[in-house]
Formats: C-alpha cells, sequence, structure tokens
C-alpha cells in the first residue's frame, strides 16, 4: 500500500503540474497581442508537457506489466545503443548535451530490442538531465564492451553526482536525484530489463567529476 500511495502521489504531482502548464500557455495563446517568437515559445512548453505526461504514462504502464511481450531477436547490441542516442537526442533534455559514443563493437545477443533499447534510453535521458547541471560544459560518453559472455553498456556524464542518501535505494520505484519531474521509475526500470537479460544494472561510481552506470547482459542465453 506504501508503494501504491507513492505512485498516486507521483501520478497526481506530476500530472498537475504539466496540466496546469498546458491551460497556461493555451490561455496566452488566446491573446493577440503577442508576438510570433513568444507564440512559438509557448507551443514548445506545451509540446514539452505532453511528451513529460506521455513518457510517465509509459513508465506506470511498463512499470506495472509482468512477464516479456516482445520478440527475442538475435541482433547487434550496438544498433540498439544507437537508437537509444539517437531518441535521447530528439528530448529537449538531450538536444544541447553533446554524446560522445566510443567504438562499437559487433557484439551480437539474443535480445527484447524494444526493451532493452528503453533501458538504455532511460539510463542515457538520465546522464543527460544530470550533466546540464554540470558547472562544466555538460558531456556524456557511451561505451560498448564485450567480455567473455558478457556485453556491457557504460553510460557516464559529468553532473554533480548521486546523493550519497539515496545510493543505496537508488533502484527503488519512486527514488529521484535532483530532478524536478519525472516517475522514478527509469532505473527501476532499468534493472528489470537487464536481469530479464541475464544481466544487472549497477552504480560504479559517483563523484563531483563523473557518474557512471553499467548495464550488462549476458550472451549465453
Amino acid at each position: 500500500m506504501s508503494a501504491i500511495g507513492r505512485m498516486a502521489c507521483s501520478i497526481s504531482h506530476d500530472m498537475r503540474h504539466s496540466l496546469t502548464a498546458i491551460y497556461a500557455n493555451a490561455e496566452f495563446l488566446e491573446r493577440r497581442d503577442i508576438g510570433a517568437s513568444m507564440r512559438a515559445g509557448l507551443l514548445l512548453e506545451i509540446q514539452e508537457a505532453v511528451l513529460a505526461m506521455t513518457e510517465r504514462l509509459d513508465s506506470l504502464l511498463q512499470f506495472g506489466c509482468s512477464g516479456r511481450t516482445n520478440t527475442l531477436v538475435r541482433e547487434q547490441v550496438s544498433s540498439v545503443v544507437e537508437r537509444a542516442v539517437a531518441a535521447v537526442k530528439f528530448h529537449p533534455d538531450g538536444q544541447n548535451v553533446p554524446i560522445a559514443v566510443g567504438k562499437l563493437p559487433p557484439a551480437e545477443a539474443v535480445i527484447d530490442a524494444r526493451n532493452l533499447e528503453s533501458a538504455i534510453y532511460n539510463l542515457l535521458l538520465n546522464a543527460c538531465q544530470a550533466a546540464t547541471r554540470s558547472t562544466h560544459a555538460p558531456e556524456v560518453k557511451v561505451q560498448l564492451t564485450e567480455v567473455d559472455e558478457r556485453i556491457d553498456v557504460t553510460i557516464l556524464d559529468n553532473g554533480p553526482g548521486i546523493p550519497a542518501s539515496i545510493r543505496k535505494t537508488l533502484f527503488e520505484p519512486f527514488v529521484t536525484a535532483g530532478k524536478v519531474n519525472g516517475t522514478g521509475l527509469g532505473l527501476t526500470l532499468a534493472r528489470r530489463i537487464a536481469e530479464e537479460h541475464g544481466g544487472r544494472v549497477w552504480l560504479e561510481e559517483s563523484n563531483q567529476e563523473w557518474t557512471v552506470f553499467t548495464l550488462s547482459l549476458s550472451t549465453s542465453r
């Protein structure tokens, strides 16, 4: 019941925030004394609010589902990483953050490509959002390595780091680190998806210079 209560509060607060922004901006758009530049800005804010609501609903639906529903395919994990990077660059929080992608080896595995892309996307988006709070120019890096029967996707950002107070509970539902909005389900879902692929997600390090997350999956399944 505690988790359900927190989920209800999260949904109510976040949705109310987005709907208030949409309603207020829609009222401003009715005015005839605003210029084209302001009108474009108001429309952009409405689009961002709708995107945020859609992402929250998608996360909650995915969190509530049990069992895999997508087809397993043998695919190069590098292709999944590239799609996730491209998707994040379309998000408002990722548009102005450079993402440096290291050399991607042609490592293959039998995967749920859609869910794995979602997990990597969540990690990348978290990294971009953290990097925008850096005291330096924001920077995110992605590395893909294959060791024995394991593939690791490592994501680094130069944000302010994860607060020590939440590191032990970071992968629990509804835990967030410095975000104004969000369900706090991104890491929870990423961990679940990694485990479905015989792997895991963990925080390797976090300090004032770099925060490093790694998602691993097994190639022997």
